[in-house]
């Protein structure tokens, strides 16, 4: 636990005592292990503070586009689609040593919905954070209003559902010549507009919910109802239109109306800011958050600016976008991910947590959420955009969670590595998503585990028993230690002595009611992943030991250790011993749970002919203490 934690209960003042690590145990760290990776984090993190320190929002701060590369876009055609789904297919290099010629990978079929039955709610805060220095203006949170409606409407376009008004009793503010906030009140002039184009503001800074799907109650994923805590007024100079209640512009319409207001104040450098908090709403949803958007300031300029605006550009990026944003646990998985170290085994992770703590949970107390994602986007560029996004979106509970996730690595939605939004995104959320070079066999007979865990969900649809394996850890931390290669399953022993196998992501596949659709896209040309070779390189020659109130629990290392070495539970070689039986993983008593279970779905509560796993495990443990008597 992190020494600037208030709810440590106990403080080691003896760098020598047990609660840092125990040389005789298997599977705790001794105290060398725990002070370099303590060490390195600080020093990683300490350094990505010094550095943010000296950050301000500009324009290019944030490239969104960084993360079209890889993405594949939502179908154009979901007519009658409410739940999509989808899967992933690697291919296997040709692998010196290897006898397997061609081999082909298909991921867990992906599936989630494109609908929600309440909308976001989003309130207009106090304070006006995440100011660019580039313009005098602030307007994300009038630009955040626009973006999520432009990203329902191309949603409702797919599905060829229209979009309807809440409330058509509305009537224009007389003209005034400038921007005025004052209170609880807010007056934004947004010039010479047309009827519809006036009826599309007046739905968006409305109290409530100013538009909707018209299919029903449920809504597009990225929905919202604003609270009214500041009351918004529309001053305009309306041309006269012949139709009376115009109805919802289409998305490419919406766009042009927000480009124009953009110019107006010069707000281009906020577009990807405001587009990427947009983007996370399906998170904030799930997590009944309420989004906080920074108060408004707007400055008009002397001249509009004619080139292609920034948002017609991301306009045409939106489908790409759409896909990681539209389901939440993709999302999760991407941010998440940031405070993973491939350096680092599992049960290494809380003092690897730590020192984050120390950086991280002042900026999160003290409300330093711009701080916040300067460092986190240093961290992981190539995702940066979602952590600003994040960020700018107030103190909702996925920014409360920061810190409690690494006390314990509970997330608020559930959250696992997902290898193809690796792929996507260039940026490595898992061990398992990293392949060193060289061969499987080390020492003469010896396999890290780490790559028996990979080899494990390689071959599972060639062991008979691979089941457990189709899918990768929930764990990103690696598995300490190595393996015997004569205690590995056969599927596995036939590719110790290959090089490591390279597997390349081939494409997504959209499965529909309509047919299955093959998406290729361009990879990310660089993977964030070659950030962490060179933080490897920090020195540490200083401050290699923690302070001397630093408490160390273990809680994020006991879960990773659990959860990782609990994955392959069915598979527990006799040497290993010591491990599954450890407090910390306890692989016996998980498959009870699962042996139970099996047992009350049995009709009539007959018991299975065949061990259930924790049958097998009792005579496994019994085995191995006749082999060592």
């Amino acid at each position: 636990m992190s020494s600037s934690s208030t709810i440590s209960t106990t403080i080691s003042t003896d760098p020598s005592s047990k609660s840092l690590g125990h040389q005789e145990d298997s599977v705790i760290p001794s105290k060398s292990q725990i002070y370099q990776t303590f060490a390195r984090s600080k020093l990683i993190w300490q350094n990505l503070h010094k550095r943010a320190t000296s950050m301000r929002l500009q324009r290019d701060t944030i490239t969104l586009s960084h993360l079209i590369y890889g993405l594949p876009a939502m179908p154009d055609d979901l007519r009658g689609v409410k739940d999509v789904a989808g899967q992933a297919t690697w291919e296997m290099m040709k692998t010196r040593g290897c006898d397997t010629l061609h081999r082909t990978m298909t991921e867990e079929k992906r599936r989630w919905t494109l609908t929600r039955r309440r909308p976001t709610l989003c309130m207009i805060s106090d304070h006006c954070h995440f100011s660019y220095i580039d313009t005098k203006s602030n307007g994300i949170a009038l630009l955040f209003f626009g973006w999520a409606y432009i990203l329902c409407m191309t949603l409702l376009e797919k599905q060829h559902i229209p979009m309807c008004y809440s409330s058509n009793n509305i009537s224009a503010i007389p003209d005034h010549d400038e921007h005025h906030s004052d209170g609880q009140e807010l007056t934004v002039d947004i010039g010479h507009v047309s009827e519809e184009e006036f009826r599309w503001w007046t739905s968006l800074v409305s109290p409530g919910q100013g538009w909707r799907s018209a299919s029903g109650k449920q809504q597009p994923v990225w929905a919202i109802a604003y609270t009214g805590t500041i009351k918004v007024r529309l001053v305009a100079q309306v041309l006269s239109s012949t139709s009376p209640n115009p109805s919802p512009p289409s998305s490419r319409q919406a766009v042009k109306f927000l480009s124009r207001f953009a110019s107006m104040y010069n707000l281009d450098s906020q577009v990807p800011l405001a587009l990427a908090m947009a983007l996370t709403l399906p998170l904030h949803n799930d997590t009944a958050s309420m989004v906080k958007l920074p108060r408004p300031f707007l400055t008009r300029q002397d001249s509009r600016v004619a080139s292609l605006s920034s948002i017609e550009q991301e306009y045409n990026n939106l489908s790409r976008y759409m896909t990681l944003s539209s389901n939440p646990v993709f999302l999760s998985s991407t941010l998440w991910a940031v405070f993973w170290e491939p350096g680092v085994e599992c049960n290494l992770v809380s003092p690897w947590c730590d020192p984050i703590i120390d950086v991280v949970k002042p900026l999160v107390d003290g409300g330093e959420l711009e701080m916040l994602g300067h460092i986190l986007a240093l961290r992981r560029p190539n995702v940066a955009p979602l952590w600003y996004g994040i960020a700018a979106c107030g103190q909702t509970r996925t920014i409360l969670a920061v810190v409690p996730f690494l006390q314990s690595l509970y997330t608020p939605v559930p959250s696992r590595p997902i290898p193809e939004v690796a792929a996507w995104t260039g940026s490595p959320q898992s061990f398992m998503d990293l392949r060193e070079s060289g061969a499987y066999l080390q020492a003469g007979d010896q396999v890290a585990r780490a790559d028996v865990w990979r080899l494990r969900h390689e071959c599972w649809d060639v062991e008979s028993e691979g089941a457990p394996f189709r899918n990768p850890p929930m764990c990103p931390w690696p598995p300490f230690g190595f393996m015997k290669a004569d205690e590995l399953e056969l599927p596995v022993r036939l590719h110790v002595n290959c090089d490591r196998h390279q597997w390349v992501y081939l494409g997504w596949t959209w499965l529909l009611g309509n047919g299955a659709v093959m998406v290729k896209t361009l990879l990310p040309q660089k993977s964030s992943s070659s950030l962490f070779k060179a933080e490897l390189q920090v020195d540490l020659a200083t401050s290699s030991v923690p302070d001397l109130d630093y408490s160390l629990d273990h809680v994020a290392s006991e879960r990773a250790v659990g959860d990782v070495f609990r994955w392959v539970a069915t598979e527990m070689e006799p040497a290993g011993k010591d491990i599954y039986l450890h407090p910390w993983v306890d692989a016996q008593a998980d498959l009870e749970m699962c042996g139970n279970d099996r047992t009350d779905s049995n009709s009539g509560g007959s018991q299975s002919s065949s061990h259930s796993p924790a049958e097998r495990v009792e005579d496994w443990v019994m085995n191995t203490d006749m082999e060592c008597v």
